[in-house]
């Protein structure tokens, strides 16, 4: 009997297997078809080198915020005001780059300081006042924004403006010092997503949070630490981002909200492909596509504005729908 059942087992985990493996090629084939496919109808101008360079190089910051979403969203936790926390923080490093003589180190030093705070200041309020998240993150995000336009206004009222990089610390928003930092990235989510007890507890409680505290999950100390490391990668992409433009202006009226939206679109692409592959390898690739499509419709003359938001609004929708397909009744 035993011997049938381990048969029985092995039989299984090979039709798996195979499954797997052909899931992987299915995926493959419909990842690298369209862009043939669109390099054909733009007369070989998707597939070259400098232009996948770009819009890889375009890409990291979105990488960076979307493994910050592997740690703060799978809790449950919908943080909207992320994106007005990357550009405070880029602002902050770029004065400890600048002001402070501390280079790549310094602008990497206070975003990630920022960063950090921020979010684990959004945590201990949230976790006093029980607003939804999603409420709360809109009113964090107005809040930071306007922090932002404060310090912009001191600026320009001692005629100066916000900090500007100039030639400091502009390595790594550009090739190749971003191709190792995104892999140094991709290692670091991979082993502390995968591999640690805080990334088992963080996705036990994205699954279920009353299952995970009977199983002993501190759901506090996890929410935490699920902060910090979010922090962490929020402040590597608004080190990434105000290296990559020199100087990022603050916003107001929750305009960086729009800010995360590649980034969530990706994210959202990356889970439905979790079957296949591993979500943190996954984002790399979600991120890449959608900046691909933004690539695509640039080239082909698609007026930006209008009807590329247009474009990533359907997007956002799609990859939603698409990482939500395993699920039934109630939406993750």
């Amino acid at each position: 009997m035993t011997n049938k059942k381990n048969s029985i087992s092995k039989i299984e985990k090979g039709q798996s297997s195979d499954s797997l493996l052909f899931g992987r090629i299915g995926l493959a084939i419909i990842l690298i078809v369209p862009y043939i496919v669109l390099n054909t109808i733009t007369d070989g101008k998707i597939l070259t080198v400098n232009n996948l360079s770009s819009v890889f190089t375009s890409s990291v910051t979105s990488m960076f915020m979307s493994w910050c979403f592997c740690f703060l969203f799978t809790t449950g936790i919908t943080d909207l005001s992320v994106g007005a926390i990357l550009i405070l923080a880029g602002n902050v490093g770029g004065v400890f780059a600048v002001n402070l003589n501390l280079g790549t180190f310094g602008l990497l030093l206070g975003s990630i300081l920022v960063s950090v705070l921020l979010l684990l200041l959004n945590t201990v309020v949230r976790s006093f006042t029980k607003i939804p998240s999603w409420i709360f993150g809109l009113g964090a995000a107005m809040v930071y924004e306007a922090i932002g336009m404060y310090y912009g206004s001191y600026m320009i009222s001692r005629g100066r403006q916000v900090v500007s990089l100039g030639n400091v610390a502009r390595q790594i928003g550009r090739t190749p010092w971003n191709l190792l930092i995104v892999l140094l990235g991709f290692i670091a989510a991979y082993l502390l997503f995968n591999k640690t007890s805080v990334g088992y507890n963080i996705r036990a409680l994205g699954s279920n949070r009353r299952v995970a505290e009977m199983m002993g999950v501190d759901v506090q100390k996890t929410m935490t630490y699920s902060a910090i490391l979010g922090g962490i990668f929020l402040g590597v992409a608004a080190a990434v981002n105000e290296s990559y433009s020199s100087r990022v202006m603050p916003t107001t009226g929750l305009t960086s909200v729009a800010l995360i939206f590649t980034a969530l679109a990706g994210f959202l692409l990356a889970s439905s492909l979790g079957k296949y592959i591993n979500l943190t390898l996954a984002i790399i690739i979600g991120i890449f596509v959608i900046t691909s499509l933004f690539n695509v419709l640039t080239i082909l003359g698609v007026p930006s504005g209008t009807w590329q938001q247009t474009v990533m609004g359907l997007a956002v929708v799609l990859s939603g729908i698409a990482s939500q397909r395993k699920y039934k009744g109630v939406v993750k």
